[in-house]
């Protein structure tokens, strides 16, 4: 027998991970100092979110020795389709005769100063390559509003003549009003909500901050796994009003202003952003501009009918199949 002194200043391990209040709560946001918000733990599956693991991620478990993880928002997470319909686990399928495994990290409202901080928690499960998924729908302003409004990450602010009030505000994104709606003869109704789109990518020096940011969080990201020995995968997810972009000009449909300014600046900043990507010793990118807005081409509706801007099942499988090389490759599949 030996006598183990407990600590005094090092808090109780089991008392954070099953902490009461986050299972007594209804709500599907918790409020965290670091990441801002995460996901409640231990979710039942409804359709359209969870299920959710005992740390808040969407997974069935978790595994000890995960080979790929996989870090992102919403539109990594998969809000508005079952679990086994978001590109994680489509990827995952793809590469299941491999037997390979996967585990996301993925919250809704994150941006690139939570995928740095997951980051750092991700390599402690060694896995073989991490995924980071940029969305630019809104990545840009909320990477900016974390750095600049949270002071565990005013390390990442790019231009300290800005403050967080410096932010536009995004809008009301389901402003009807506001909605372009389009018919394409050949797979139907799909609205889109450039207005709100553009606020995020706008030539605005909070947005050109936040890109700033986010290339900024990839360099340390990429240094984090050379020191780790983990691949690195950087992919930005476009919005769907870029997507489009090519069946709206073959179908000769006359789109907004506010649609052709979205379209020309967000292909600029994605066009930055992938460049310094690529410039960084050791990091993979995947391009999906190209494959989705190939697909949305076809017949088949890449993204619901509704106006919040995620994939649906078909959406999620172009990522994931565009996805699929280069893990292969990787992992040397």
């Amino acid at each position: 027998m030996q006598l183990v002194q407990t600590s005094k200043t090092v808090p109780p391990f089991f008392d954070g991970v099953f902490r009461g209040q986050d299972y007594a709560i209804t709500e599907l946001l918790l409020k965290d100092p670091v990441t801002n918000v995460r996901f409640r733990p231990s979710l039942e599956e409804s359709g359209e979110t969870g299920p959710h693991d005992i740390l808040g991620f969407r997974n069935y478990g978790i595994p000890n020795n995960p080979d790929v993880i996989v870090i992102g928002d919403s539109q990594t997470y998969g809000i508005g389709e079952p679990i086994d319909n978001n590109w994680p686990t489509q990827l995952s399928a793809l590469l299941f005769n491999n037997e390979i495994n996967f585990y996301s990290m993925a919250v809704g409202g994150w941006a690139a100063t939570q995928y740095l901080h997951l980051t750092n928690m991700a390599v402690k499960l060694r896995p073989r390559a991490l995924i980071v998924a940029f969305y630019t729908g809104n990545d840009a302003l909320e990477s900016f509003r974390s750095a600049y409004g949270n002071s565990h990450w005013y390390s990442l602010r790019s231009n300290s003549s800005l403050d967080k009030a410096d932010a536009p505000s995004i809008g009301n994104l389901l402003d009807v009003e506001k909605i372009w709606m389009v018919n394409f003869p050949d797979s139907g109704d799909i609205a889109f909500t450039p207005e709100g789109r553009l606020t995020a990518n706008n030539d605005h020096p909070a947005v050109h901050a936040g890109y700033d940011i986010m290339a900024n969080v990839a360099r340390r990201i990429a240094h984090i796994g050379l020191q780790h020995d983990i691949n690195i995968i950087f992919t930005i997810i476009p919005t769907r009003e870029l997507a489009y972009e090519k069946k709206i000009v073959e179908g000769k449909i006359s789109p907004p202003a506010s649609y052709k300014k979205l379209v020309e600046m967000e292909r600029r900043h994605i066009k930055k952003l992938a460049n310094e990507i690529q410039s960084i010793s050791g990091a993979n990118y995947v391009d999906l501009v190209a494959p989705l807005q190939t697909a949305a081409l076809g017949k088949k509706l890449l993204y619901p009918r509704k106006w919040d801007g995620h994939p649906g099942a078909a959406g999620y499988a172009v990522i994931a199949s565009s996805l699929a090389p280069t893990v292969r490759k990787i992992l040397d599949l």
